[in-house]
């Protein structure tokens, strides 16, 4: 599975035509894999604002069929089991809720610009990868 992040799910819809590019080709050797493209509930607080730019974060969701995952009581736990771990503060909780969706699936790549935040809580998980969308 591949999970997307605020940086990559906004690359996705409206992003600089470098990280667009390189987030769509992430989907699509997903897809030629058959295998699922997601997203945590959590990162669309970072993204949606309640404007008609909002659209194109939902027709990118919608046309790339991204799976929208929860953010339930296990998710929540496992996130902060991360935090604890990994010894960082609740201002990335959002990047834990990623990481524990990743590992809770069974693993995943996560799709990201903030490479130090998710590979230092990664690190915590079992089979959750890393790549950045920087080009």
């Amino acid at each position: 599975m591949l999970l997307l992040d605020s940086e990559a799910l906004s690359a996705m819809s409206r992003g600089p035509a470098q990280r667009r590019d390189r987030v769509r080709a992430l989907i699509a050797a997903m897809r030629r894999r058959d295998l699922p493209v997601g997203t945590v509930a959590a990162v669309l607080a970072e993204v949606v604002r309640g404007r008609a730019a909002d659209a194109a974060v939902f027709a990118g969701l919608r046309r790339e069929r991204v799976q929208v995952h929860p953010v339930d009581s296990r998710v929540g736990v496992r996130a902060g089991q991360l935090l604890g771990a990994a010894r960082r503060r609740s201002d990335v909780a959002v990047d834990a809720f990623v990481v524990a969706v990743a590992e809770l699936a069974g693993g995943a790549v996560i799709a990201t610009v903030d490479v130090d935040d998710m590979t230092s809580l990664a690190s915590h998980a079992k089979d959750v990868d890393v790549v950045t969308i920087q080009p």
